[in-house]
């Protein structure tokens, strides 16, 4: 089960608290700060576009669309 509960902390109050102890029981809650929770979900959309840049290149590469070079020539464009 995920949920998301957006209030500020002087809007907490024993009911809220009650509420989520009766809807987890046993189970254990995250409560994250706005800040936190932002870089959080910067990071994942940040991980999204590179997985998608990632799996757009690797098809580039089974298309035949990427460039084969052997090692002496890395090593000698390394050395140019």
């Amino acid at each position: 089960m995920y949920a998301t509960y957006c209030l500020r902390a002087d809007e907490l109050n024993e009911g809220l608290v009650q509420t989520l102890k009766n809807t987890y029981q046993q189970r254990e809650i995250i409560i994250l700060s706005k800040e936190d929770y932002d870089e959080e979900l910067e990071k994942v959309r940040h991980n999204t576009a590179f997985t998608e840049k990632l799996q757009q290149r690797i098809k580039a590469l089974d298309e035949g669309k990427g460039i084969v070079k052997t090692m002496a020539e890395l090593e000698a464009l390394a050395n140019e």
